[in-house]
Protein backbone atom coordinates (compact mmCIF):
# COMPACT_ATOMS: atom_id res chain seq x y z
CA UNK A 1 0.00 0.00 0.00
CA UNK A 2 1.17 3.43 -0.71
CA UNK A 3 1.44 5.98 2.00
CA UNK A 4 -1.53 7.94 0.64
CA UNK A 5 -3.79 4.87 0.70
CA UNK A 6 -2.74 4.07 4.27
CA UNK A 7 -3.61 7.56 5.42
CA UNK A 8 -6.98 7.52 3.67
CA UNK A 9 -7.72 4.10 5.19
CA UNK A 10 -6.96 5.33 8.70
CA UNK A 11 -8.95 8.54 8.14
CA UNK A 12 -11.94 6.58 6.79
CA UNK A 13 -12.05 4.03 9.61
CA UNK A 14 -10.97 6.20 12.54
CA UNK A 15 -13.50 6.61 15.35
CA UNK A 16 -13.12 8.95 18.28
CA UNK A 17 -11.90 7.20 21.48
CA UNK A 18 -11.24 3.98 19.57
CA UNK A 19 -7.69 4.02 21.00
CA UNK A 20 -8.73 4.83 24.58
CA UNK A 21 -6.61 3.39 27.39
CA UNK A 22 -9.72 2.79 29.49
CA UNK A 23 -11.35 0.80 26.67
CA UNK A 24 -8.21 -1.27 26.21
CA UNK A 25 -8.17 -2.22 29.88
CA UNK A 26 -11.90 -2.93 29.77
CA UNK A 27 -11.45 -5.23 26.75
CA UNK A 28 -8.95 -7.22 28.82
CA UNK A 29 -11.44 -7.44 31.70
CA UNK A 30 -9.36 -5.28 34.04
CA UNK A 31 -10.57 -2.13 35.78
CA UNK A 32 -8.92 1.00 34.44
CA UNK A 33 -5.88 2.07 36.47
CA UNK A 34 -6.91 5.70 36.11
CA UNK A 35 -9.87 5.01 38.40
CA UNK A 36 -7.47 3.85 41.11
CA UNK A 37 -5.03 6.75 40.72
CA UNK A 38 -6.86 8.95 43.24
CA UNK A 39 -7.09 6.13 45.74
CA UNK A 40 -3.39 5.32 45.37
CA UNK A 41 -2.46 8.95 46.04
CA UNK A 42 -4.67 8.98 49.12
CA UNK A 43 -3.10 5.73 50.35
CA UNK A 44 0.40 7.16 49.91
CA UNK A 45 -0.51 10.33 51.82
CA UNK A 46 -2.09 8.27 54.61
CA UNK A 47 1.01 6.08 54.80
CA UNK A 48 3.31 9.11 55.07
CA UNK A 49 1.13 10.59 57.82
CA UNK A 50 1.13 7.32 59.79
CA UNK A 51 4.91 6.86 59.45
CA UNK A 52 5.58 10.48 60.44
CA UNK A 53 3.31 10.23 63.47
CA UNK A 54 4.96 6.96 64.51
CA UNK A 55 8.42 8.49 64.17
CA UNK A 56 7.37 11.54 66.22
CA UNK A 57 5.91 9.37 68.98
CA UNK A 58 9.00 7.17 69.14
CA UNK A 59 11.33 10.17 69.11
CA UNK A 60 9.46 12.04 71.85
CA UNK A 61 8.90 9.05 74.11
CA UNK A 62 12.21 7.27 73.68
CA UNK A 63 14.02 6.87 76.96
CA UNK A 64 17.22 4.88 76.83
CA UNK A 65 17.32 2.22 79.50
CA UNK A 66 19.94 2.73 82.14
CA UNK A 67 22.58 0.08 81.70
CA UNK A 68 23.36 -1.56 85.00
CA UNK A 69 27.01 -2.29 85.65
CA UNK A 70 27.86 -5.95 85.58
CA UNK A 71 29.29 -7.69 88.62
CA UNK A 72 33.01 -7.18 88.97
CA UNK A 73 33.27 -3.89 87.05
CA UNK A 74 33.81 -0.45 88.47
CA UNK A 75 32.08 2.58 86.97
CA UNK A 76 34.72 5.16 86.15
CA UNK A 77 34.11 8.88 86.26
CA UNK A 78 35.88 10.94 83.62
CA UNK A 79 38.90 12.92 84.74
CA UNK A 80 38.60 16.71 84.50
CA UNK A 81 40.72 16.70 81.34
CA UNK A 82 38.22 14.35 79.63
CA UNK A 83 35.18 16.59 80.22
CA UNK A 84 33.87 18.34 77.09
CA UNK A 85 33.33 22.08 77.52
CA UNK A 86 33.03 25.18 75.33
CA UNK A 87 35.61 27.92 75.68
CA UNK A 88 36.06 31.27 73.83
CA UNK A 89 39.08 33.53 73.41
CA UNK A 90 39.35 36.85 71.58
CA UNK A 91 42.89 38.25 71.13
CA UNK A 92 43.86 36.79 74.53
CA UNK A 93 47.47 36.36 75.60
CA UNK A 94 48.64 32.80 76.26
CA UNK A 95 48.79 33.23 80.09
CA UNK A 96 45.14 34.40 80.02
CA UNK A 97 44.22 31.41 77.87
CA UNK A 98 45.97 29.00 80.25
CA UNK A 99 44.24 30.57 83.25
CA UNK A 100 40.86 30.25 81.51
CA UNK A 101 41.58 26.55 80.73
CA UNK A 102 42.41 26.02 84.40
CA UNK A 103 39.16 27.77 85.40
CA UNK A 104 36.87 25.99 82.92
CA UNK A 105 38.36 22.48 82.95
CA UNK A 106 39.85 22.37 86.44
CA UNK A 107 43.26 21.21 85.17
CA UNK A 108 46.82 22.50 85.45
CA UNK A 109 48.69 23.34 82.24
CA UNK A 110 52.47 22.79 82.19
CA UNK A 111 55.30 23.67 79.77
CA UNK A 112 54.14 27.23 79.18
CA UNK A 113 56.71 28.94 76.90
CA UNK A 114 58.95 31.64 78.41
CA UNK A 115 57.66 34.28 76.01
CA UNK A 116 53.98 33.36 76.60
CA UNK A 117 52.89 37.04 76.70
CA UNK A 118 53.94 37.38 73.04
CA UNK A 119 51.35 34.84 71.87
CA UNK A 120 47.79 36.00 71.16
CA UNK A 121 44.90 33.66 70.47
CA UNK A 122 41.33 33.99 69.17
CA UNK A 123 39.19 30.89 68.96
CA UNK A 124 35.99 29.15 70.03
CA UNK A 125 36.55 25.55 71.04
CA UNK A 126 34.33 22.69 72.15
CA UNK A 127 36.11 19.62 73.46
CA UNK A 128 38.37 18.32 76.18
CA UNK A 129 41.26 20.18 77.78
CA UNK A 130 43.82 17.83 76.22
CA UNK A 131 42.33 18.25 72.75
CA UNK A 132 42.26 22.02 73.20
CA UNK A 133 45.93 22.09 74.21
CA UNK A 134 46.83 19.86 71.26
CA UNK A 135 45.09 22.33 68.95
CA UNK A 136 46.80 25.33 70.57
CA UNK A 137 50.18 23.55 70.35
CA UNK A 138 49.63 22.96 66.62
CA UNK A 139 48.60 26.58 66.02
CA UNK A 140 51.31 28.25 68.09
CA UNK A 141 54.04 25.58 67.76
CA UNK A 142 54.28 25.12 71.54
CA UNK A 143 54.57 22.00 73.74
CA UNK A 144 52.06 22.60 76.55
CA UNK A 145 50.24 19.70 78.21
CA UNK A 146 47.80 18.87 80.97
CA UNK A 147 49.49 17.83 84.19
CA UNK A 148 48.30 14.39 85.25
Amino acid sequence: MSEEKEISFVAKHYRKNSFSVDKAWASLGVASPSKWRGLRAAAVVAGVVVLSATAAIIYNHYEPSAAEPTVGTVAETPSPSEVVRVIDFEEATLPVVVEKIKEVYGVRVVNLPENADCYRLSLRYEGTAEDLLTTINEILDTEMSVEK
